[in-house]
């Protein structure tokens, strides 16, 4: 059998760039540098990465439910010190009612799922998108 290389691959892969990286990035990375440097030449005074989707870059605040949420599902035996989850920590109960329910309807979240997805979110999207959206009769 053959081995692949750049003659026989398709040429759209050896193009293929990844964008992060790409021009944009190296720019705004030369901009950084000159700053740092004290160039006082550039009409502006920082550099937003605005390209490659952090939002926190741009000081927007990281939405806790889902990291809190997230974090129960990786270590369920935190649940085990629900005081210090509240009251030291900050999370808030729903967060606790979210990781629990979840836990319960699937279990680890360390494994594939069903390729559909997991049943239980399914149908707490598809009862969330009713609440916003009630059928309208004919």
């Amino acid at each position: 059998m053959p081995a692949l290389n750049l003659g026989n691959i398709n040429p759209h892969v050896v193009a293929a760039q990844y964008a992060v990286r790409g021009e944009l990035a190296v720019k705004s990375e030369e901009y950084r540098a000159r700053l740092r440097k004290g160039d006082t030449s550039l009409p502006f005074s920082s550099v937003i990465s605005a390209n490659i989707g952090n939002p926190q870059q741009l000081d927007q605040k990281p939405i806790t439910f889902f990291r809190q949420v997230l974090s129960l599902l990786e270590n369920p035996q935190l649940l085990d010190k629900e005081q210090v989850l509240l009251n030291s920590l900050g999370y808030k109960p729903d967060v606790l009612e979210r990781a629990r329910f979840l836990l319960k309807n699937i279990g680890s979240v360390g494994a594939y799922s069903a390729s559909a997805g997991v049943p239980a979110i399914k149908e707490s999207v598809a009862k969330f998108l009713e609440s916003m959206f009630p059928a309208r009769g004919p």
